[in-house]
C-alpha cells in the first residue's frame, strides 16, 4: 500500500544529499539541548535570532490567540528546520514551538547559519525546498478553509500526516505519532465535535480505525476518492451559484418599472374641474 501525494507533503530533511562534512560543519556550530514533553523551545514574541533543527522527537508549532483559541500549523519531525523568525530576519517569533515528546534540538545564531549556507550550497538548496513546501502548505490551508467542507479538510490532513508519520503495511498506514481529535480540529480550523463526527463516518466506511491511541488509515485510496468527489461537488455548486440569475423581489420589480404617464384626457379633465 503506497501513498501518492503532492511533493510538498513529503518529508524534507535538512541534510538530504548533504555530505558528512557539511552535516558536521553545521552541528559543530550549533548548541544541543534536550527538551521534556510540554517544554517550549520558544514562544511567540521571543527574540528571533536563532535557527532550530530537530534531531529527534516532535515539536508542535502553534499560535495562541488572545482569547485562548489555538491554531496548530504543523508538527516538526526529525530532520526539520524550524523557527521561521530566525530564518527571515524578523525581530520576534510570531508563533510558539513546544515539545510534544522528549526531543533533541540543535540551535545556532542566524549569522552562523548563513555562513554555513554559503559554505555548503546543498544545505541552502534544501532550505529553499523546505520553505517552498511550507509556503505551498500554507496556501493550501487558506484555500481549503475558504472553499472546502470540514470533511474534505480533515481527509486531506489525515493523508498528509500519514505521508509524514505513517508506517505502511499490508493492512494500512499506522501513525507513529499519537494525535488527539482536538489537535486535528485545531489544525483544520474546526470544532472537536465536528471532527469526531467525521472520524466516526470514516471508520464506518472502513477508511480509518483507532487502535488504542493510534490512528490507522485502512484505505487511503478511499479518503482520496472522497476528496475528489467532494471537490467536484463543491466546484459544481460554485458554478451553479455563479450562473443562476437571482429572482427579483416584488419591490425591486416595482422600483425598476417605468412610472405610468397621465393620459391627456385625465389631465384636461383635471384642469376643467
Amino acid at each position: 500500500m503506497s501513498l501518492i501525494n503532492p511533493w510538498y507533503w513529503n518529508k524534507i530533511n535538512l541534510f538530504d544529499h548533504v555530505s558528512p562534512e557539511g552535516r558536521q560543519a553545521l552541528l559543530q556550530r550549533a548548541e544541543r539541548r534536550d527538551y521534556r514533553r510540554g517544554e517550549h523551545v520558544f514562544r511567540a514574541n521571543d527574540v528571533a535570532n536563532r535557527v532550530f533543527f530537530l534531531e529527534s522527537g516532535l515539536i508542535r508549532i502553534y499560535h495562541l490567540a488572545p482569547k485562548g483559541s489555538i491554531t496548530i500549523f504543523w508538527f516538526c519531525v526529525p530532520g526539520d528546520l524550524f523557527g521561521a523568525g530566525g530564518l527571515a530576519g524578523a525581530g520576534e517569533q510570531s508563533v510558539s514551538g513546544q515539545a510534544v515528546e522528549r526531543s533533541v534540538v540543535f540551535s545556532m545564531s542566524r549569522s552562523a547559519f548563513e555562513e554555513v549556507l554559503q559554505a555548503h550550497p546543498r544545505i541552502a538548496l534544501n532550505v529553499i525546498k523546505l520553505l517552498s513546501a511550507r509556503l505551498r502548505l500554507a496556501c493550501d490551508s487558506l484555500a481549503d478553509k475558504a472553499s472546502q467542507k470540514v470533511e474534505t479538510r480533515l481527509a486531506r490532513m489525515l493523508l498528509r500526516l500519514a505521508q509524514n508519520w505513517g508506517d505502511v503495511s499490508a493492512t494500512g498506514v499506522r501513525f507513529r505519532v499519537n494525535i488527539s481529535h482536538q489537535e486535528l480540529a485545531n489544525m483544520i480550523g474546526a470544532s472537536r465535535q465536528t471532527v469526531n463526527k467525521a472520524l466516526r463516518e470514516y471508520a464506518r466506511a472502513g477508511w480509518l480505525a483507532q487502535e488504542g491511541r493510534a490512528l490507522v488509515l485502512r484505505d487511503p485510496a478511499g479518503l482520496t476518492a472522497l476528496i475528489e468527489r467532494m471537490e467536484v461537488a463543491e466546484r459544481s455548486t460554485i458554478v451553479k451559484t455563479a450562473v443562476r440569475r437571482p429572482t427579483p423581489t416584488r419591490a425591486v420589480r416595482n422600483a425598476a418599472a417605468p412610472s405610468p404617464s397621465r393620459s391627456p384626457r385625465t389631465a384636461r379633465g383635471s384642469r376643467a374641474r
